[in-house]
Parts: C-alpha cells; sequence; structure tokens
C-alpha cells in the first residue's frame, strides 16, 4: 500500500490525541492545536458531518523521525543524506482515492470544507495546508509551493505569493493575458508536505523530491478541470485558475511569525472542482502560534544548511536546529571547532544559505541541548562577551515576511522584499587550540548525574512534566 496520510496516521496512533465532542473549526479547532505538541484527531466538526480534521502530526523530532523513517537524533543528517540524492519518481496512474467524489460547478463549494480561521484577526478562514501545484507554460516544468488562500466565497479565493516559482509561472501566464491553472492538494503523506517547503532551484519538482524522501514512488492522476497532476492519495483536491491582471485585497493573517505581514494586493483564485475521498481528512496546519508550518519549513531548511556547512575543514557538526520558537529567523548550530574563527566562518555560512528566513545565528557546543531554549540561552549568557563575540551584517537581502526590517517593495509584486540586517552570536567554548581557556568552560554537573531518575523516586511520577 502505498504510503499517505492515514499509513502515518496508524504508525503514530498511540501517539495520537482523539477528540471525539463536537468542536467548532472558527472558534475552537486553532487554538487547541496550537496546546498539543502531539498529533491531534478531530473526530466531529460543527456543521461538516462526515469529516474529520488532524493537524500537528511533527511537532517532535520523534514524530519526525516516523514520517522519515529514522532515528528521531538522525533527522537532520537522514534528510541531507536524502535531499543530497535528488529527485525521485513519479508515475501517471488512472485514478486513486482523492477521485471517490468529484464536484464540479456549483458543486464545488469550499463552505462545504471545514476550513479554520487561523487567527483572531483573519478575516475569515485561511487554506494554509495546500500543496499549490502549478507549470510553466513554456516548459511544463511543474513547482509545488505552501501558499496561504484566503476564502472569499464558496467559490472564489485570494492567494498571497512570496516572489518565488509559483511567482514567475503566474508571471509568465499574465504576460500571455492567459489564467494560471492552480491546483492545491491537501492530506498527503507527511513526507510531501515538507518536501513542498524545500527551497530548491527552479525547475526541480517538489513532488519528486518528496517521492526520495518517502522511499518509493508518488502516484499522480490528472485534474478533471485543469492541465495538472496530482498526488492521488491525497485527502483532498480543490482546481482552479488565476485570471491574469487581477488584484483585490488579501489580509490580514496571522503568520507564523505571529504577526501580521504579506496583507495587500494579492491575485485570486477561482474554483472550478473539488475532488476528495468518501471520508475525508481535512489536513490543516496552523499558522498562527508554533505549530507545524515552522517544522515543515525548518526542516528542510535545517537540512540545507548542514549539507552547506558540514564539510568546512577542522570543523565537527553535529547537528542544526531551527527552532519553532525563533519563528524561523534564528538557527542555532551544534559544533566542536578545533581552531579560533571557525564558529564565525559556519554562522556566516548559515546566514548565506538559500533559505531567506535565516536573521540570528548561534553557534553552541556539544554539550549545550539546541532542542532546550533555556539550555541555548544559558550557553549565551556565560558564553559570549559581547564585545567580540557577536557580529552584524547590514543591507542583508530579508525575508519578506520579516516585519522588523524595511519594505523595499510591496506585497502582490515580483520585486516584493526586504533589506536588513543579520547577526551572529557565537556562544561556543574556546577551540581546541586554547585547551586550557577551553577546560575553564566545561559545566558542573550535580552529584547522581545520569544515575538516578525523578520519577523512580516520587508517588506521583504523572505530575513530572517534560
Amino acid at each position: 500500500m502505498p504510503k499517505d496520510l492515514r499509513t502515518y496516521l496508524d504508525q503514530v496512533k498511540d501517539q495520537t490525541l482523539h477528540v471525539r465532542q463536537e468542536v467548532d473549526v472558527i472558534t475552537q479547532v486553532p487554538e487547541l492545536c496550537s496546546q498539543s505538541n502531539q498529533p491531534i484527531l478531530f473526530e466531529k466538526l460543527k456543521g461538516y458531518p462526515g469529516w474529520r480534521l488532524v493537524d500537528s502530526l511533527l511537532r517532535t523530532r520523534g514524530l519526525q523521525g516516523i514520517a522519515l523513517g529514522c532515528d528521531p537524533r538522525q533527522v537532520v543528517q537522514e534528510f541531507a543524506r536524502l535531499q543530497a540524492k535528488g529527485p525521485g519518481e513519479t508515475r501517471m496512474v488512472s485514478t486513486g482515492p482523492c477521485k471517490e467524489v468529484i464536484l464540479k460547478g456549483d458543486q464545488a463549494d469550499l463552505s462545504k470544507i471545514p476550513i479554520p480561521k487561523h487567527s483572531d484577526i483573519d478575516p475569515g478562514p485561511y487554506i494554509g495546508s495546500g500543496m499549490c501545484i502549478t507549470k510553466d507554460p513554456e516548459t511544463g516544468i511543474r513547482n509545488v509551493a505552501c501558499l496561504r488562500i484566503q476564502v472569499k466565497g464558496a467559490r472564489r479565493t485570494g492567494v498571497m505569493m512570496v516572489p518565488r516559482h509559483t511567482g514567475m509561472h503566474y508571471k509568465k501566464y499574465e504576460d500571455r493575458n492567459k489564467p494560471m491553472p492552480f491546483a492545491v492538494a491537501i492530506g498527503p503523506h507527511p513526507c510531501l508536505d515538507i518536501a513542498t517547503n524545500i527551497s530548491t532551484a527552479y525547475g526541480v519538482d517538489e513532488i519528486e523530491l518528496g517521492a526520495t524522501l518517502l522511499g518509493e514512488p508518488v502516484d499522480l492522476v490528472k485534474c478533471e478541470t485543469v492541465d495538472l497532476e496530482v498526488p492521488a492519495h491525497c485527502e483532498l483536491v480543490i482546481e482552479g485558475v488565476m485570471p491574469p491582471g487581477v488584484r483585490e485585497d488579501e489580509g490580514p493573517f496571522g503568520e507564523f511569525t505571529n504577526y501580521i505581514s504579506g496583507e495587500g494586493k494579492n491575485p485570486t483564485w477561482e474554483v472550478t472542482a473539488i475532488t476528495m475521498r468518501r471520508d475525508p481528512i481535512f489536513r490543516h496546519i496552523n499558522s498562527t502560534s508554533f505549530t507545524d508550518h515552522q517544522i515543515l519549513v525548518g526542516i528542510p531548511m535545517e537540512a540545507g544548511i548542514y549539507n552547506k556547512i558540514k564539510d568546512l575543514p577542522g570543523i565537527e557538526i553535529h547537528d542544526v536546529h531551527v527552532p519553532s520558537w525563533g519563528s524561523l529567523w534564528l538557527t542555532v548550530l551544534q559544533m566542536t571547532t578545533r581552531y579560533e574563527g571557525q564558529a564565525r566562518d559556519v554562522m556566516l555560512g548559515a546566514l548565506s544559505s538559500t533559505y531567506l528566513h535565516p536573521k540570528i545565528v548561534v553557534a553552541v557546543d556539544a554539550d549545550v541541548d539546541i532542542y532546550n531554549a533555556q539550555d541555548v540561552m544559558w550557553a549565551i549568557s556565560t558564553r559570549v562577551d559581547p564585545a567580540k563575540d557577536v557580529f552584524t551584517l547590514p543591507d542583508m537581502r530579508i525575508h519578506p515576511m520579516d516585519i522588523s526590517c524595511p519594505e523595499i517593495s510591496p506585497p502582490g509584486e515580483t520585486t516584493w522584499q526586504r533589506v536588513g540586517g543579520k547577526m551572529g552570536i557565537d556562544a561556543t567554548k574556546p577551540s581546541h587550540f586554547r585547551k586550557k581557556d577551553r577546560e575553564r568552560f566545561n559545566r558542573c554537573k550535580p552529584m547522581g548525574w545520569g544515575e538516578v531518575l525523578l520519577r523512580n523516586f516520587v508517588d506521583n511520577p504523572e505530575r513530572i512534566r517534560s
């Protein structure tokens, strides 16, 4: 059986929270998702009989390891290895589970889908969990991206695009004064969600990268009303076209930064068909608060940075982490340096990666848990001399969603951009070259460290918080 969302849910069933009482997708689901660090499955959605909704599928390294089929301690290294292999295979099939129900024309009604409102400032429901699929009109090259989609009516939406590959496709259609076919596939295996968020060179098909992550070919089916192919084993597909030359107000929207950003005059999308499973599960990714969105972008970013810096001479790169609580602007590097100045070399490499997100990079030693914010802040507080261990870089290109930096041109334009500063913080111990100085920064440990466990000594271990 091909790997899909349901095979993954079966793998994580022992960790999944089941919400069996009726919930409201507008007023309750988003906050309940934000409170869960493990998969959460809503089984009764008010006003949407027959639907289920799932979120928080990849919040921990353990869940990510299950998706990738590897040890949780090797997620970054395994992803980096798979990404280096390049695209896998896809194959066309005549039909699939996403074709069990086919709705066209007026029947293709977005109001029949349990699409949540993400934050308190959103004007209405938003789709933030789709594989947005387009093709280059000249070459047929396919691109997949995760874009926010504002529901404006039963068959009409607004779409916000960061000026990358989808925007390049749309401009080519606009130059020809033709509508762009646009399909959104929702609820594939999480590996395809991750692949959707990989920052690649133009012309690389993210679905094929997803096949590499899955370790098997991805079955594709033709759309009903547009000339595009979509994963056959996803839960739901929405088809339509983006008319040329149309810009309408879109937003505001509570983004992954927990701020409003990107609102303005953005393109629109007109729905022509909806296909789905008979018992569909809506894969939700709540944008506001620290949820799967940051994880899905963070994993490929971690692996991309790791691949770039792991072979720098004389440095042991142990791990890379883009914590969700840093809203993707912060990267933490765990390393062991042999010579002076190497930490700065590595941080410069991370700040100039293929991703625009890294704005602040912190380098720490192997004795610091980079998944623990308290430990990272301890290293910054006790191992950093601000006069020499912190550097800034002015006038760098910044991610257009980062509202802390000046905007050069607005959303809706292919030139949408921001420029600002970047910063590196060297919180490593002195290098091995300065052995005596390095030894002074060895951490003290409490007596009994690694030998006793609190839960074995208390009467109510269930109250211990991890």
